[in-house]
Protein backbone atom coordinates (compact mmCIF):
# COMPACT_ATOMS: atom_id res chain seq x y z
CA UNK A 1 0.00 0.00 0.00
CA UNK A 2 1.04 3.17 -0.68
CA UNK A 3 1.01 5.92 1.82
CA UNK A 4 1.71 9.82 1.95
CA UNK A 5 1.07 12.21 4.91
CA UNK A 6 -2.09 11.89 6.09
CA UNK A 7 -3.14 14.01 8.78
CA UNK A 8 -6.05 12.86 11.20
CA UNK A 9 -9.74 14.17 11.17
CA UNK A 10 -13.30 13.09 11.32
CA UNK A 11 -15.71 10.83 10.22
CA UNK A 12 -17.55 7.54 8.25
CA UNK A 13 -19.39 5.49 4.88
CA UNK A 14 -18.95 4.21 1.01
CA UNK A 15 -16.94 1.72 -1.66
CA UNK A 16 -16.58 1.90 -5.07
CA UNK A 17 -17.59 2.27 -8.56
CA UNK A 18 -16.51 3.46 -11.68
CA UNK A 19 -16.42 5.46 -15.15
CA UNK A 20 -15.84 6.47 -19.93
CA UNK A 21 -15.93 9.90 -21.47
CA UNK A 22 -18.72 9.87 -24.02
CA UNK A 23 -20.95 12.63 -24.71
CA UNK A 24 -24.89 11.23 -24.68
CA UNK A 25 -27.34 13.46 -26.03
CA UNK A 26 -28.98 15.87 -23.78
CA UNK A 27 -31.93 13.93 -22.42
CA UNK A 28 -34.02 17.64 -22.29
CA UNK A 29 -36.43 18.62 -20.09
CA UNK A 30 -40.09 19.57 -21.47
CA UNK A 31 -41.18 20.00 -17.58
CA UNK A 32 -44.94 20.09 -18.25
CA UNK A 33 -46.65 22.52 -16.06
CA UNK A 34 -50.32 23.98 -16.55
CA UNK A 35 -50.60 21.41 -19.82
CA UNK A 36 -53.71 19.53 -18.45
CA UNK A 37 -51.53 16.25 -18.96
CA UNK A 38 -48.92 16.10 -16.45
CA UNK A 39 -48.36 17.76 -13.18
CA UNK A 40 -45.51 20.12 -12.74
CA UNK A 41 -42.82 20.05 -11.16
CA UNK A 42 -42.12 22.59 -9.10
CA UNK A 43 -40.13 24.55 -5.90
CA UNK A 44 -41.12 26.21 -2.81
CA UNK A 45 -39.30 29.57 -2.60
CA UNK A 46 -39.51 32.66 -1.03
CA UNK A 47 -40.68 35.19 -3.13
CA UNK A 48 -38.28 37.87 -2.95
CA UNK A 49 -36.06 38.90 -6.33
CA UNK A 50 -32.18 39.11 -5.31
CA UNK A 51 -29.80 41.02 -6.83
CA UNK A 52 -28.48 38.48 -8.94
CA UNK A 53 -31.80 36.67 -9.73
CA UNK A 54 -32.69 40.41 -10.80
CA UNK A 55 -29.82 40.28 -12.97
CA UNK A 56 -30.25 37.10 -14.36
CA UNK A 57 -34.25 38.23 -15.33
CA UNK A 58 -32.90 41.56 -16.99
CA UNK A 59 -29.97 39.62 -19.04
CA UNK A 60 -32.96 37.21 -20.31
CA UNK A 61 -35.59 40.22 -20.97
CA UNK A 62 -32.75 41.46 -23.52
CA UNK A 63 -32.81 37.86 -25.31
CA UNK A 64 -37.20 38.28 -25.03
CA UNK A 65 -36.48 41.51 -27.14
CA UNK A 66 -34.37 40.54 -29.44
CA UNK A 67 -36.43 37.54 -30.34
CA UNK A 68 -34.07 35.75 -29.50
CA UNK A 69 -35.79 33.97 -25.84
CA UNK A 70 -36.08 30.66 -27.77
CA UNK A 71 -34.94 26.98 -27.94
CA UNK A 72 -32.10 27.53 -30.83
CA UNK A 73 -30.06 29.94 -28.58
CA UNK A 74 -30.91 28.53 -25.20
CA UNK A 75 -27.29 27.33 -24.50
CA UNK A 76 -25.94 30.61 -25.11
CA UNK A 77 -28.93 32.22 -22.86
CA UNK A 78 -28.62 29.75 -20.12
CA UNK A 79 -24.58 30.41 -19.54
CA UNK A 80 -24.73 34.32 -20.23
CA UNK A 81 -27.67 34.90 -17.86
CA UNK A 82 -26.20 32.58 -15.53
CA UNK A 83 -30.05 30.87 -15.22
CA UNK A 84 -27.97 27.72 -13.41
CA UNK A 85 -27.73 29.89 -10.23
CA UNK A 86 -30.86 30.31 -9.74
CA UNK A 87 -34.13 27.19 -8.64
CA UNK A 88 -36.70 30.11 -9.86
CA UNK A 89 -34.99 29.26 -13.49
CA UNK A 90 -33.62 25.68 -12.90
CA UNK A 91 -36.89 23.77 -11.96
CA UNK A 92 -38.30 22.64 -15.34
CA UNK A 93 -40.98 25.53 -16.10
CA UNK A 94 -39.12 28.45 -17.53
CA UNK A 95 -37.09 25.77 -20.01
CA UNK A 96 -40.47 23.77 -20.69
CA UNK A 97 -42.18 27.70 -21.76
CA UNK A 98 -39.00 28.81 -23.87
CA UNK A 99 -39.46 25.09 -25.60
CA UNK A 100 -43.06 25.89 -25.82
CA UNK A 101 -42.49 29.26 -27.58
CA UNK A 102 -43.75 31.51 -24.62
CA UNK A 103 -41.06 33.46 -24.19
CA UNK A 104 -41.87 36.67 -26.04
CA UNK A 105 -42.21 40.56 -25.50
CA UNK A 106 -45.87 39.89 -25.18
CA UNK A 107 -45.71 37.58 -22.54
CA UNK A 108 -42.77 38.52 -20.66
CA UNK A 109 -43.86 40.26 -17.78
CA UNK A 110 -46.51 37.62 -17.32
CA UNK A 111 -44.18 34.84 -17.64
CA UNK A 112 -41.35 37.11 -15.58
CA UNK A 113 -43.91 37.16 -13.02
CA UNK A 114 -44.87 33.24 -13.22
CA UNK A 115 -41.32 32.71 -13.23
CA UNK A 116 -40.17 34.76 -9.66
CA UNK A 117 -44.42 33.47 -8.09
CA UNK A 118 -43.96 30.62 -5.33
CA UNK A 119 -45.12 27.63 -6.80
CA UNK A 120 -46.22 25.25 -4.68
CA UNK A 121 -47.42 21.53 -5.62
CA UNK A 122 -51.15 21.59 -4.61
CA UNK A 123 -53.64 18.73 -3.92
CA UNK A 124 -56.12 18.67 -6.93
CA UNK A 125 -59.43 16.84 -7.37
CA UNK A 126 -60.81 16.54 -11.04
CA UNK A 127 -64.44 15.53 -12.09
CA UNK A 128 -63.45 12.57 -14.12
CA UNK A 129 -61.74 9.80 -13.88
CA UNK A 130 -59.06 11.60 -17.08
CA UNK A 131 -55.94 12.39 -15.40
CA UNK A 132 -56.51 15.83 -17.49
CA UNK A 133 -60.26 16.45 -16.66
CA UNK A 134 -61.12 19.61 -15.31
CA UNK A 135 -59.96 20.62 -11.53
CA UNK A 136 -62.80 21.36 -9.50
CA UNK A 137 -61.17 22.08 -6.19
CA UNK A 138 -57.12 22.23 -5.19
CA UNK A 139 -55.75 23.23 -1.72
CA UNK A 140 -52.37 23.52 -0.64
CA UNK A 141 -52.10 23.87 2.94
CA UNK A 142 -52.38 20.81 5.60
CA UNK A 143 -55.50 20.17 7.22
CA UNK A 144 -59.08 19.03 6.13
CA UNK A 145 -60.72 20.58 2.94
CA UNK A 146 -64.73 19.93 1.98
CA UNK A 147 -65.91 19.73 -1.76
CA UNK A 148 -68.69 22.21 -2.56
CA UNK A 149 -71.95 20.98 -2.01
CA UNK A 150 -72.56 20.01 -5.45
CA UNK A 151 -68.98 18.30 -6.79
CA UNK A 152 -67.80 15.21 -6.00
CA UNK A 153 -64.15 14.07 -7.32
CA UNK A 154 -62.88 10.90 -9.79
CA UNK A 155 -59.29 11.48 -9.71
CA UNK A 156 -57.15 13.27 -7.08
CA UNK A 157 -53.52 14.81 -7.82
CA UNK A 158 -50.98 13.74 -5.17
CA UNK A 159 -48.13 15.92 -4.57
CA UNK A 160 -44.66 13.90 -3.08
CA UNK A 161 -44.62 13.97 0.53
CA UNK A 162 -48.34 14.47 0.75
CA UNK A 163 -50.53 11.82 2.28
CA UNK A 164 -54.42 12.50 1.15
CA UNK A 165 -57.52 10.96 3.35
CA UNK A 166 -60.37 10.74 0.86
CA UNK A 167 -63.73 10.83 3.10
CA UNK A 168 -67.11 9.93 1.82
CA UNK A 169 -68.46 12.91 4.20
CA UNK A 170 -67.89 16.25 4.46
CA UNK A 171 -65.40 17.85 6.84
CA UNK A 172 -63.51 14.15 6.53
CA UNK A 173 -65.64 11.94 8.63
CA UNK A 174 -67.35 8.78 7.42
CA UNK A 175 -65.87 6.16 5.23
CA UNK A 176 -62.22 7.02 3.98
CA UNK A 177 -59.23 5.69 1.95
CA UNK A 178 -55.76 7.25 2.18
CA UNK A 179 -53.28 7.28 -0.86
CA UNK A 180 -49.80 9.03 -1.03
CA UNK A 181 -49.69 9.01 -5.39
CA UNK A 182 -51.92 10.28 -7.78
CA UNK A 183 -55.34 7.93 -7.41
CA UNK A 184 -57.59 7.71 -9.97
CA UNK A 185 -61.03 6.97 -7.84
CA UNK A 186 -62.43 5.04 -10.63
CA UNK A 187 -60.28 2.39 -9.63
CA UNK A 188 -59.98 2.99 -5.59
CA UNK A 189 -62.21 1.64 -2.84
CA UNK A 190 -62.78 2.74 0.38
CA UNK A 191 -62.07 0.94 3.46
CA UNK A 192 -65.41 -0.68 3.73
CA UNK A 193 -65.01 -1.98 -0.24
CA UNK A 194 -67.39 0.76 -1.87
CA UNK A 195 -66.04 2.66 -4.72
CA UNK A 196 -64.39 6.48 -4.25
CA UNK A 197 -65.18 7.00 -7.51
CA UNK A 198 -67.91 9.94 -7.30
CA UNK A 199 -68.31 9.61 -3.43
CA UNK A 200 -64.96 11.75 -2.10
CA UNK A 201 -66.73 14.70 -0.04
CA UNK A 202 -64.13 16.00 1.89
CA UNK A 203 -60.03 15.75 2.18
CA UNK A 204 -57.60 15.70 4.67
CA UNK A 205 -53.91 16.55 3.74
CA UNK A 206 -51.13 15.55 5.71
CA UNK A 207 -47.27 15.70 5.52
CA UNK A 208 -45.43 12.35 5.14
CA UNK A 209 -42.86 11.57 7.92
CA UNK A 210 -39.75 10.15 7.69
CA UNK A 211 -39.16 8.30 11.11
CA UNK A 212 -35.94 8.48 12.96
CA UNK A 213 -33.09 6.96 11.35
CA UNK A 214 -29.57 7.24 10.54
CA UNK A 215 -30.66 8.52 7.50
CA UNK A 216 -33.14 10.88 8.91
CA UNK A 217 -31.94 12.60 11.55
CA UNK A 218 -31.63 16.33 13.89
CA UNK A 219 -28.52 18.69 14.48
CA UNK A 220 -27.89 19.35 18.10
CA UNK A 221 -27.05 22.67 19.31
CA UNK A 222 -23.99 21.01 20.58
CA UNK A 223 -23.11 19.50 17.49
CA UNK A 224 -21.12 21.92 15.37
CA UNK A 225 -20.11 19.34 12.81
CA UNK A 226 -23.58 18.01 11.86
CA UNK A 227 -24.72 19.15 8.57
CA UNK A 228 -28.81 19.30 8.36
CA UNK A 229 -30.73 17.91 5.82
CA UNK A 230 -33.80 20.36 5.22
CA UNK A 231 -35.51 17.90 2.52
CA UNK A 232 -38.70 17.61 4.09
CA UNK A 233 -39.90 14.77 2.05
CA UNK A 234 -37.57 11.72 3.10
CA UNK A 235 -40.20 9.59 4.50
CA UNK A 236 -41.92 9.93 0.68
CA UNK A 237 -39.04 8.96 -0.95
CA UNK A 238 -37.37 6.51 1.05
CA UNK A 239 -39.61 3.48 0.90
CA UNK A 240 -40.53 0.80 -1.66
CA UNK A 241 -41.85 2.30 -5.23
CA UNK A 242 -44.31 1.16 -7.19
CA UNK A 243 -43.42 1.57 -10.21
CA UNK A 244 -45.66 1.36 -13.49
CA UNK A 245 -44.24 0.61 -16.98
CA UNK A 246 -46.00 1.37 -20.12
CA UNK A 247 -44.67 0.95 -23.60
CA UNK A 248 -46.17 3.34 -26.18
CA UNK A 249 -46.54 2.06 -29.56
CA UNK A 250 -47.34 4.34 -33.04
CA UNK A 251 -47.38 3.42 -36.71
CA UNK A 252 -44.26 2.75 -38.47
CA UNK A 253 -42.07 3.90 -35.68
CA UNK A 254 -40.18 1.40 -33.26
CA UNK A 255 -40.18 1.36 -29.32
CA UNK A 256 -38.16 -0.65 -26.76
CA UNK A 257 -39.85 -3.73 -25.83
CA UNK A 258 -41.30 -4.18 -22.54
CA UNK A 259 -38.54 -6.55 -21.54
CA UNK A 260 -35.56 -3.66 -22.39
CA UNK A 261 -37.99 -1.53 -20.49
CA UNK A 262 -37.96 -3.58 -17.24
CA UNK A 263 -34.68 -4.24 -17.81
CA UNK A 264 -33.25 -0.98 -16.89
CA UNK A 265 -36.24 0.31 -14.40
CA UNK A 266 -34.62 -2.87 -12.52
CA UNK A 267 -31.09 -1.80 -13.41
CA UNK A 268 -31.90 0.96 -11.75
CA UNK A 269 -33.47 0.19 -8.73
CA UNK A 270 -30.66 -2.25 -7.94
CA UNK A 271 -28.61 0.65 -7.95
CA UNK A 272 -30.95 3.05 -5.57
CA UNK A 273 -30.89 -0.67 -3.77
CA UNK A 274 -27.42 0.13 -2.61
CA UNK A 275 -27.16 3.90 -2.78
CA UNK A 276 -29.74 4.61 -0.59
CA UNK A 277 -28.36 1.87 1.70
CA UNK A 278 -31.50 -0.54 0.85
CA UNK A 279 -34.06 2.48 2.10
CA UNK A 280 -35.37 1.71 -1.41
CA UNK A 281 -36.94 -0.93 -2.84
CA UNK A 282 -39.36 -1.53 -6.00
CA UNK A 283 -42.55 -3.58 -7.00
CA UNK A 284 -43.30 -3.42 -10.56
CA UNK A 285 -47.24 -3.15 -10.21
CA UNK A 286 -48.30 -3.39 -13.99
CA UNK A 287 -47.13 -3.16 -17.50
CA UNK A 288 -48.87 -2.19 -20.28
CA UNK A 289 -48.61 -1.06 -24.03
CA UNK A 290 -50.65 1.72 -25.22
CA UNK A 291 -51.14 2.34 -29.14
CA UNK A 292 -51.20 6.27 -30.26
CA UNK A 293 -51.80 7.72 -33.27
CA UNK A 294 -50.35 10.93 -33.08
CA UNK A 295 -47.36 12.37 -34.24
CA UNK A 296 -47.27 15.47 -32.51
CA UNK A 297 -45.05 14.66 -28.93
CA UNK A 298 -47.57 16.66 -26.93
CA UNK A 299 -50.59 14.76 -28.06
CA UNK A 300 -49.12 11.57 -28.58
CA UNK A 301 -48.31 11.58 -24.39
CA UNK A 302 -51.57 12.59 -23.13
CA UNK A 303 -53.45 9.86 -25.42
CA UNK A 304 -50.76 7.59 -23.96
CA UNK A 305 -51.87 8.98 -20.12
CA UNK A 306 -55.34 8.13 -20.63
CA UNK A 307 -55.03 4.87 -21.71
CA UNK A 308 -53.16 3.62 -18.90
CA UNK A 309 -55.62 1.64 -16.40
CA UNK A 310 -54.81 0.11 -13.25
CA UNK A 311 -54.05 1.74 -9.54
CA UNK A 312 -52.22 4.55 -9.42
CA UNK A 313 -48.17 4.12 -8.84
CA UNK A 314 -45.17 6.20 -7.10
CA UNK A 315 -43.93 6.10 -10.63
CA UNK A 316 -45.12 5.57 -14.07
CA UNK A 317 -42.52 4.82 -17.04
CA UNK A 318 -43.25 5.65 -20.48
CA UNK A 319 -40.94 4.26 -22.90
CA UNK A 320 -41.60 6.52 -26.67
CA UNK A 321 -41.57 5.19 -29.78
CA UNK A 322 -38.24 6.61 -31.76
CA UNK A 323 -38.54 9.97 -33.31
CA UNK A 324 -42.02 11.29 -31.55
CA UNK A 325 -40.25 13.51 -29.05
CA UNK A 326 -37.17 15.28 -29.44
CA UNK A 327 -36.56 15.19 -25.90
CA UNK A 328 -37.19 12.86 -22.95
CA UNK A 329 -38.87 14.36 -19.52
CA UNK A 330 -40.21 14.39 -16.16
CA UNK A 331 -43.44 14.99 -14.19
CA UNK A 332 -44.55 15.35 -10.69
CA UNK A 333 -44.59 11.23 -10.72
CA UNK A 334 -43.59 9.92 -14.73
CA UNK A 335 -41.10 9.91 -16.69
CA UNK A 336 -41.08 9.95 -20.34
CA UNK A 337 -38.73 8.43 -22.54
CA UNK A 338 -37.14 8.46 -26.09
CA UNK A 339 -34.82 6.31 -26.16
CA UNK A 340 -33.48 3.34 -24.11
CA UNK A 341 -30.34 4.39 -22.48
CA UNK A 342 -30.09 3.67 -19.00
CA UNK A 343 -28.84 7.06 -17.87
CA UNK A 344 -31.73 8.96 -19.11
CA UNK A 345 -33.82 6.21 -16.76
CA UNK A 346 -31.56 7.57 -14.23
CA UNK A 347 -31.44 11.18 -15.14
CA UNK A 348 -35.17 11.00 -15.35
CA UNK A 349 -36.41 9.68 -12.30
CA UNK A 350 -33.22 11.98 -10.49
CA UNK A 351 -35.88 14.63 -11.09
CA UNK A 352 -39.11 12.68 -9.52
CA UNK A 353 -36.91 12.45 -6.65
CA UNK A 354 -36.33 15.87 -6.35
CA UNK A 355 -32.77 16.77 -7.84
CA UNK A 356 -31.99 19.46 -10.35
CA UNK A 357 -29.08 19.76 -12.86
CA UNK A 358 -25.72 19.07 -11.97
CA UNK A 359 -23.69 21.73 -14.18
CA UNK A 360 -19.90 23.35 -14.39
CA UNK A 361 -18.49 26.43 -13.92
CA UNK A 362 -14.57 26.71 -15.65
CA UNK A 363 -12.30 27.95 -12.29
CA UNK A 364 -10.01 30.03 -14.85
CA UNK A 365 -12.56 31.69 -16.88
CA UNK A 366 -15.78 31.44 -15.00
CA UNK A 367 -17.80 30.00 -17.96
CA UNK A 368 -20.81 27.91 -17.07
CA UNK A 369 -21.77 24.60 -19.03
CA UNK A 370 -24.87 23.77 -17.97
CA UNK A 371 -25.36 19.94 -17.09
CA UNK A 372 -21.90 19.30 -18.04
CA UNK A 373 -21.26 17.13 -14.75
CA UNK A 374 -19.71 13.69 -15.42
CA UNK A 375 -19.54 12.79 -11.60
CA UNK A 376 -23.76 13.03 -11.90
CA UNK A 377 -26.70 11.26 -13.68
CA UNK A 378 -27.95 14.78 -13.36
CA UNK A 379 -25.34 16.25 -15.98
CA UNK A 380 -25.42 15.09 -19.74
CA UNK A 381 -22.32 12.83 -19.56
CA UNK A 382 -22.06 9.43 -18.92
CA UNK A 383 -21.63 8.68 -14.89
CA UNK A 384 -22.15 6.51 -12.27
CA UNK A 385 -23.65 8.11 -9.48
CA UNK A 386 -25.26 11.21 -8.45
CA UNK A 387 -23.22 14.57 -6.38
CA UNK A 388 -22.46 13.69 -2.75
CA UNK A 389 -25.01 16.57 -1.48
CA UNK A 390 -27.76 14.79 -4.29
CA UNK A 391 -27.50 11.68 -2.42
CA UNK A 392 -27.39 13.77 1.22
CA UNK A 393 -30.95 15.97 -0.17
CA UNK A 394 -32.13 12.17 -0.78
CA UNK A 395 -31.35 11.21 3.20
CA UNK A 396 -28.77 8.61 1.74
CA UNK A 397 -25.97 9.57 3.78
CA UNK A 398 -25.77 9.23 7.65
CA UNK A 399 -25.19 12.17 9.59
CA UNK A 400 -21.24 10.85 10.82
CA UNK A 401 -20.36 10.59 7.02
CA UNK A 402 -20.77 14.54 6.51
CA UNK A 403 -18.71 17.07 8.63
CA UNK A 404 -19.48 20.62 8.73
CA UNK A 405 -16.13 22.61 8.73
CA UNK A 406 -17.09 25.97 9.81
CA UNK A 407 -16.18 26.37 13.12
CA UNK A 408 -13.19 24.34 12.90
CA UNK A 409 -12.05 26.91 9.98
CA UNK A 410 -13.43 30.13 11.97
CA UNK A 411 -10.96 29.30 15.02
CA UNK A 412 -8.50 27.75 13.36
CA UNK A 413 -7.85 29.11 10.27
CA UNK A 414 -8.02 25.42 8.58
CA UNK A 415 -8.92 22.36 8.69
CA UNK A 416 -7.94 18.72 7.63
CA UNK A 417 -10.34 15.87 6.50
CA UNK A 418 -9.20 12.73 5.55
CA UNK A 419 -11.92 11.73 2.90
CA UNK A 420 -13.03 7.95 1.70
CA UNK A 421 -14.18 7.84 -2.59
CA UNK A 422 -18.19 8.12 -2.34
CA UNK A 423 -17.99 4.76 -5.09
CA UNK A 424 -21.51 3.61 -5.33
CA UNK A 425 -22.19 4.90 -1.87
CA UNK A 426 -22.82 1.54 -0.94
CA UNK A 427 -22.43 1.20 3.35
CA UNK A 428 -19.10 1.05 4.90
CA UNK A 429 -17.71 0.20 7.96
CA UNK A 430 -15.18 3.19 7.99
CA UNK A 431 -14.65 5.98 9.98
CA UNK A 432 -14.11 8.12 7.42
CA UNK A 433 -16.34 11.04 6.22
CA UNK A 434 -17.59 11.08 2.59
CA UNK A 435 -17.18 15.06 2.63
CA UNK A 436 -16.83 18.37 4.00
CA UNK A 437 -19.00 20.64 3.94
CA UNK A 438 -19.13 24.82 4.34
CA UNK A 439 -21.99 26.35 4.61
CA UNK A 440 -21.87 30.17 3.13
CA UNK A 441 -23.25 32.16 6.32
CA UNK A 442 -23.99 34.79 3.61
CA UNK A 443 -26.74 32.88 1.08
CA UNK A 444 -28.07 29.28 1.25
CA UNK A 445 -25.48 28.06 -0.75
CA UNK A 446 -23.32 24.91 0.64
CA UNK A 447 -19.97 24.06 -0.07
CA UNK A 448 -19.31 20.05 -0.81
CA UNK A 449 -16.00 18.59 -0.77
CA UNK A 450 -15.77 14.67 -1.61
CA UNK A 451 -14.00 12.00 -3.70
CA UNK A 452 -16.51 10.85 -6.10
CA UNK A 453 -14.37 7.64 -7.32
CA UNK A 454 -11.97 5.00 -6.11
CA UNK A 455 -10.47 4.41 -9.22
CA UNK A 456 -10.92 5.23 -12.50
CA UNK A 457 -13.04 2.76 -14.60
CA UNK A 458 -15.27 3.13 -18.44
CA UNK A 459 -17.42 5.04 -17.70
CA UNK A 460 -16.19 8.44 -17.90
CA UNK A 461 -12.75 10.39 -17.79
CA UNK A 462 -13.00 10.90 -13.98
CA UNK A 463 -9.71 9.64 -12.20
CA UNK A 464 -9.78 7.73 -8.89
CA UNK A 465 -8.65 9.81 -6.11
CA UNK A 466 -10.24 13.39 -7.70
CA UNK A 467 -11.65 15.72 -5.77
CA UNK A 468 -14.12 17.89 -6.44
CA UNK A 469 -15.64 20.89 -4.72
CA UNK A 470 -19.42 21.39 -5.37
CA UNK A 471 -21.88 24.31 -4.55
CA UNK A 472 -25.30 23.20 -3.81
CA UNK A 473 -28.78 25.07 -1.78
CA UNK A 474 -29.39 24.49 1.64
CA UNK A 475 -32.90 24.43 0.04
CA UNK A 476 -35.28 24.90 2.99
CA UNK A 477 -38.45 24.69 2.21
CA UNK A 478 -38.02 23.42 -1.47
CA UNK A 479 -39.83 20.65 -3.31
CA UNK A 480 -39.64 19.41 -6.65
CA UNK A 481 -36.59 19.16 -8.52
CA UNK A 482 -34.80 21.89 -6.12
CA UNK A 483 -31.64 20.28 -5.55
CA UNK A 484 -29.47 21.44 -8.60
CA UNK A 485 -25.11 21.38 -7.98
CA UNK A 486 -22.53 23.19 -9.50
CA UNK A 487 -18.71 21.93 -10.07
CA UNK A 488 -16.91 24.75 -8.86
CA UNK A 489 -13.08 23.02 -8.64
CA UNK A 490 -11.90 19.34 -9.79
CA UNK A 491 -7.97 18.51 -9.24
CA UNK A 492 -6.54 14.81 -8.55
CA UNK A 493 -5.07 13.55 -5.24
CA UNK A 494 -1.14 14.30 -5.98
CA UNK A 495 -1.95 17.85 -7.21
CA UNK A 496 0.56 20.42 -5.27
CA UNK A 497 -1.66 23.36 -5.46
CA UNK A 498 -4.40 25.34 -3.45
CA UNK A 499 -7.70 25.54 -5.55
CA UNK A 500 -10.17 28.43 -5.17
CA UNK A 501 -13.81 27.92 -4.60
CA UNK A 502 -16.39 30.51 -3.43
CA UNK A 503 -14.74 31.80 -0.56
CA UNK A 504 -12.33 28.34 -0.08
CA UNK A 505 -9.14 27.26 -0.77
CA UNK A 506 -8.78 23.80 -0.92
CA UNK A 507 -5.95 21.64 -1.42
CA UNK A 508 -4.91 17.71 -1.28
CA UNK A 509 -2.09 17.05 1.40
CA UNK A 510 -2.14 13.12 1.28
CA UNK A 511 -3.73 10.40 0.31
CA UNK A 512 -3.64 6.44 0.61
CA UNK A 513 -4.07 3.81 -2.28
CA UNK A 514 -2.91 0.03 -3.46
CA UNK A 515 -2.67 -1.31 -7.00
CA UNK A 516 -4.61 -4.72 -8.11
CA UNK A 517 -4.40 -5.87 -10.91
CA UNK A 518 -6.73 -6.89 -13.68
CA UNK A 519 -6.71 -8.19 -17.08
CA UNK A 520 -2.71 -7.88 -16.62
CA UNK A 521 -2.70 -4.14 -16.05
CA UNK A 522 -2.13 -2.47 -12.75
CA UNK A 523 -4.86 -0.50 -11.46
CA UNK A 524 -4.35 1.94 -8.19
CA UNK A 525 -7.02 2.18 -6.02
CA UNK A 526 -7.54 4.97 -3.85
CA UNK A 527 -9.00 4.29 -0.40
CA UNK A 528 -8.69 7.90 1.42
CA UNK A 529 -7.81 11.50 0.22
CA UNK A 530 -6.85 14.12 2.65
CA UNK A 531 -7.31 17.80 2.35
CA UNK A 532 -7.02 20.77 3.84
CA UNK A 533 -9.41 23.69 3.95
CA UNK A 534 -8.90 27.61 4.83
CA UNK A 535 -10.82 30.74 3.95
Amino acid sequence: MRKLSMTFVMLCGALVSGCQGEELEQPAHEQPRGTGTESSVASIRQGVVSAELAASLSCIETYVNAGTCDWAHWSELWDTCQAYAHPELDDGFFIDEVQSGNCTAANWPTLREQIIAPRSPAVRVRESCDVGSQVIQEAGSNGCHTLAAVASGSYVDVPMGKAVTLHAGTNCTGDSVTVENDANLCETSFESGASANDQVRSFRIQDVVALPSPYSYDCGANEPTCVKNFNSRLGALNKKHTVKLVRVTLAGRTTPSMATIRGNVVDLYNYYAVASRHQVSLQITGTQTVAVTSTNCADAKGQARRAVTGASAFLTVYSLPSGLCSTSNAGSNSVNLRGSLYRDYAHEVGHVLGLAHSSVRDPATGKVTSSGDSSSYMGIFASDNYTLPQLHWLGWTKKEELVKVNSAIDSGGFIDVTLRPLGTNADNTSSLPLGAVWDNPDTDQRLFIAVPKPRTNGTNQIEGGTVFVHRAPKCEGCTGMAMNTMQLARFGARSVNEHKADALFVKPVGFTSNFVQESGKSVEVFTSVTVRIRK
